[in-house]
């Protein structure tokens, strides 16, 4: 009886202090932290996410399952399910909401290199959702409890504030570092806290969203003027200008480059359980097989007969075993600490290629710009003799030369394709959709004649958030554009 009365009054003496005992609590859960911390991690979330660029490279044309594993059906189909890659949606509100974070603290912080980075990784973000979906959550999305069932926004409405969203992150980022808005340093995995290139990094990105509505006729001027203001403001993306995150992948597992983790090798050095299911799309090798395009084997190895051969996209089976084909070169599974592409400078170049090509963009020629970005792509790929090989390519008749392409805008398009072959799949499929360049071939699977225009809002969306989906009609793969399609 005496331990019960002495365990009693202990708790009667401490009933008054909120929380005691308070089971729902783990006092080892962190309820807050700082932007350097949660925006390093986000960064780095953004990096690693593959989804959407494994889908990309399948539709782009660029890789194709092999032969070695089976399944990929609504890939090779385009039939698919309201569950089809929805990591996508999921993987990028979280992330998102991570930014978030980071910019309504560092707001109240007066950390404005913090806003300015994250408003930036925001639109990059959001406008891969748009190109995914369409009309999704934007204006009330990210309020947490608040609201719970945020309204879909009209997705040329939501990228009309992505622009504005870009121009308020370069104004922040162009503002002095002091000891109340300190330089991000080491918080910030992509360039060390160099504010300059993310200003560059964010006028590049506003070139690529004003660029990818060239189809739609009203926004000529926008157009225009964004791009006019984007080189007043700092400029794009320069020579060696590529935007990597480096975390600093350890050769552990779980912990080295999710790419090279999940495409190539385990921390232990053997092959991972994925490594045999993906290689080169028939068309990609045979593209660059054709232009005896010095890029083929830093893209891909020959197969074990000596051939370069990739699958078509939609076959499998026995020819098409990993073995038998052309699969990930040397340039691409590098090594465990490999950096993640976020954007090279050769898009950057291409970018600025197809703006001045259609008028918008002046003090450079098409061509030069154009024959600039196959240089960055030769070197991010590490071809011997870089600028020479790509001097010798570019003036080659038969290959990349820009003077005589019939279709420049085919060429130029063509050109960015290529140099975003395993590192830019969703942006490749993007712009694809866009342009109709390069003639990526139907799956030899293909239910129907039409390629995929968009994926289907996920099971779960409509599950949580059914009136809101159902607001957007009905939605068909092929049939529901994003708005910027032809």
């Amino acid at each position: 009886m005496k331990y019960i009365f002495v365990i009693a009054a202990t708790f009667l003496a401490s009933s008054c202090k909120e929380g005691y005992l308070d089971i729902n609590k783990n006092p080892n859960d962190a309820v807050s932290s700082t932007p350097e911390l949660v925006l390093s991690a986000a960064l780095n979330a953004t990096a690693g996410q593959l989804n959407p660029n494994q889908l990309g490279h399948f539709w782009a044309g660029h890789w194709s399952p092999s032969g070695s594993v089976s399944g990929f059906n609504g890939e090779k189909t385009y039939d698919i399910p309201g569950t089809f890659y929805s990591a996508i949606w999921t993987s990028s509100y979280d992330n998102l909401a991570d930014y978030d974070y980071v910019e309504k603290t560092a707001t109240t912080n007066k950390q404005l290199a913090f806003v300015g980075i994250t408003k930036v990784m925001k639109v990059l973000v959001y406008q891969r959702l748009v190109d995914t979906y369409g009309n999704v959550p934007y204006s009330e999305a990210l309020k947490g409890p608040a609201i719970l069932r945020p309204k879909y926004d009209d997705a040329q409405t939501i990228y009309d504030d992505l622009v504005k969203q870009l121009e308020a992150a370069v104004v922040a980022l162009k503002s002095p570092i002091t000891a109340e808005n300190p330089s991000p340093g080491a918080a910030d995995i992509v360039f060390q806290g160099n504010l300059t290139k993310w200003v560059k990094f964010a006028n590049t990105l506003k070139l690529r969203i004003l660029l990818r509505q060239t189809n739609v006729a009203s926004k000529a001027s926008a157009i225009q003027a964004g791009i006019a203001k984007a080189v007043t403001d700092g400029g794009f993306l320069g020579v060696d200008e590529n935007v990597l995150s480096t975390p600093g992948y350890l050769k552990t597992a779980g912990k080295q480059n999710p790419f090279y983790e999940n495409y190539g090798f385990t921390a232990a050095g053997t092959l991972s359980g994925n490594h045999d299911f993906y290689t080169n799309a028939d068309f990609f090798i045979k593209t660059l097989v054709n232009a005896n395009d010095p890029r083929l084997d830093r893209f891909a190895v020959k197969a074990n007969d000596g051939a370069w051969r990739g699958v078509p996209f939609g076959e499998g089976s026995d020819p098409y075993l990993y073995a038998k084909t052309s699969g990930f070169g040397p340039a691409i599974l590098k090594g465990y600490d490999q950096s993640q592409v976020l954007m090279q400078s050769a898009e950057s170049f291409f970018l600025q290629a197809e703006a001045a090509f259609r008028g918008y963009l002046t003090g450079a020629t098409a061509q030069s710009l154009y024959e600039s970005g196959i240089k960055e792509s030769f070197k991010f790929l590490g071809v011997t003799n870089a600028a020479t090989a790509a001097t010798t390519y570019y003036s080659d008749q038969a290959a990349g030369s820009y003077t005589v392409a019939s279709n420049k805008l085919e060429a130029i398009i063509t050109q960015k394709w290529i140099a975003l072959g395993a590192f830019g799949g969703f942006e490749a499929w993007a712009e694809f959709r866009r342009t109709g360049f390069p003639k990526v071939p139907l799956s030899t699977r293909a239910v129907g004649t039409k390629q995929p225009a968009r994926l289907l809002y996920p099971n779960q969306e409509l599950g949580t958030n059914s009136d809101n989906v159902k607001a957007q009609g009905t939605i068909n793969q092929f049939d529901t554009k994003i708005f910027w399609m032809k």
